[in-house]
């Protein structure tokens, strides 16, 4: 085609981005085909011609900037989907850690103190011994009946029921 590097030039710079050209290129390849007997005047080819070119790349580019717009929308919309997300979990987790805060508020002192002692000073069954003066299987008893009494009071559920 003896024209092909204008409408080239044009296809890509109407599109923004070579491989749209061609795609482009293509397009007005096969309009000129389909349109070619409504050009009256043979010796207006070349203005026909890049005419039609231009509407064709403006036309594309119209689509991929409504694409664009429709994606753009879409990340937002997600964003705002995900943002809303966090937020809920963040909600639902602070009012789970108060929950738990209550619960060890509500323990008897000697189930409080090992598990105080245990999970949030992060101390050895060993060291609570030591300092409660019991011995290291009371701490283990102890520690494990403040979890099960703080997970029933969270959940509402009896962790040492058979499930039914």
């Amino acid at each position: 085609m003896r024209h092909n590097g204008v409408i080239r030039r044009l296809c890509s710079y109407c599109s923004g981005a070579t491989g749209r050209g061609l795609k482009v290129l293509q397009d007005i390849c096969v309009r000129v085909i389909s349109k070619i007997d409504s050009l009256r005047q043979p010796e207006r080819f070349r203005p026909w011609l890049a005419v039609l070119a231009r509407r064709m790349a403006l036309k594309h580019s119209r689509k991929k900037t409504q694409r664009t717009i429709l994606l753009n929308e879409e990340i937002s919309e997600h964003k705002a989907d995900e943002k809303s997300s966090r937020i809920l979990e963040n909600l639902e987790q602070q009012e789970q850690y108060q929950q738990i805060l209550e619960a060890i508020k509500l323990l008897p002192e000697k189930y409080r103190q090992v598990f105080v002692l245990g999970h949030i000073d992060e101390l050895t069954y060993q060291k609570i011994a030591e300092i409660l003066d019991i011995p290291v299987t009371t701490v283990q008893i102890r520690l494990v009946r403040a979890r099960r009494m703080i997970y029933k009071q969270v959940t509402g559920k009896d962790k040492n029921k058979v499930r039914e």
